[in-house]
């Protein structure tokens, strides 16, 4: 289904009974910065192209987009900005950059949508196609972007709001102390 206009899809969605839920990157990625003009294709581990024809960019300060990869091989361009509020910029002992930030909060897709992002070149319009059981990132209704259902699930894991993992384990790993309900 081609999705013309986002926060009203995602109104709707709310609509129909969808559950925003928060969520928090756990995956430690490979990065590396990006020539600007260069373009990517952002193909899933089971070959479905999400978006093509992203073009790298710099800001004004000449800092290019990072080219990320998550670990099931996903690549995306990141701008600076946004990748040094996610990812640490030093590497840990395995290569990779560990996340960082805040929750997303986020909301499953009930079918496979199409809808246009502004990663073109020049912020030319490109489709992104998330299916079924996908996810929306929805933190930021002017800034609306999907995430697959696989490279979510392997990436993402639920929080709360203030980001602190559901799971016992991320929790232990990430160093988080759970909050305790007071009665």
């Amino acid at each position: 289904m081609r999705i013309e206009n986002m926060q009203k899809y995602v109104y709707d969605l709310l609509a129909k009974g969808g559950e925003p839920r928060f969520y928090k990157k756990y995956a430690r990625v490979e990065a590396e910065k990006g020539v600007p003009g260069e373009k990517i294709t952002t193909v899933m581990k089971d070959g479905h192209v999400e978006v093509s024809d992203v073009v790298v960019k710099a800001d004004e300060n000449g800092n290019a987009d990072w080219i990320v990869t998550n670990p099931d091989g996903e690549r995306y361009a990141v701008p600076h900005e946004k990748f040094i509020k996610r990812y640490e910029l030093e590497v840990g002992a395995d290569g990779k950059h560990a996340p960082k930030g805040s929750p997303i909060e986020a909301i499953e897709v009930p079918e496979e949508i199409t809808f246009d992002v502004p990663w073109g070149e020049n912020g030319a319009l490109v489709p992104m196609t998330i299916k079924e059981g996908g996810y929306l990132n929805i933190t930021d209704l002017s800034d609306i972007y999907g995430i697959q259902k696989d490279e979510f699930a392997n990436t993402y894991a639920r929080c709360n709001e203030k980001g602190i993992f559901e799971d016992k384990d991320l929790r232990i790993a990430f160093e988080q102390e759970q909050e305790e309900e007071k009665e």
